[in-house]
């Protein structure tokens, strides 16, 4: 019996030092942060709507897995 995927939750945050915005998917369940667009690849955005476009390309590519 294969179990069920885990659902994980996308969230944009402004940084500090770069003032950019960086993705992160996180398992609510865990509490745990599952990627971050900055420590993947330490890739910051210019908007809040950007960092949530590839955040959520970014999610749809894992729940292909």
């Amino acid at each position: 019996m294969e179990a069920m995927p885990r659902r994980l939750s996308l969230e944009v945050q402004l940084m500090s030092e770069p003032c950019l915005w960086r993705w992160e998917i996180r398992d609510p369940e865990r509490d745990v942060v599952v990627e971050s667009s900055w420590t993947r690849e330490w890739m910051a955005y210019e908007s809040p709507e950007e960092a949530e476009r590839a955040g959520r390309q970014r999610l749809r590519s894992l729940g292909r897995r």
